[in-house]
């Protein structure tokens, strides 16, 4: 299974890193192949709600940007994997705003392939 996993913690050696280290080293002892990757390293800007990907697009954004990376991942994957902490009461922002531009790629329909999605949250507070 060709798993991919997004990122959406800024801290390296947090909570969130931890949870996707030990699923990773799960996974990939089970000989499926995971791809990581930290979202907050990458310039994804929000989904400007402008249809062109409904209309004229066919199913691509017009913005161009690191989110290209994103959506090629996409297209062999099995299984999503969404990890972020819980930045108050909700995912982060960096990781909102590739769900947001996700309405490209998998509305009206995910890719074939992806038939499993899981999420991962992490939050620090009492």
């Amino acid at each position: 299974m060709n798993i991919l996993v997004l990122i959406g913690s800024p801290r390296q050696n947090g909570n969130t890193a931890k949870m996707v280290t030990a699923f990773c080293e799960g996974a990939e002892s089970s000989n499926h192949t995971v791809k990581t990757v930290n979202v907050c390293k990458l310039n994804v800007k929000g989904c400007l709600a402008c249809e062109y990907c409904h209309n004229r697009g066919k199913g691509k954004c017009i913005q161009k940007d690191d989110m290209q990376d994103i959506y090629s991942l996409l297209k062999d994957t099995n299984m999503l994997v969404l990890a972020s902490p819980i930045y108050y009461h909700g995912i982060s922002g960096q990781l909102k705003c590739v769900i947001d531009r996700f309405y490209s790629a998998l509305y009206p329909a995910a890719p074939k392939s992806l038939t499993k999605i899981a999420m991962f949250l992490s939050s620090g507070d009492r």
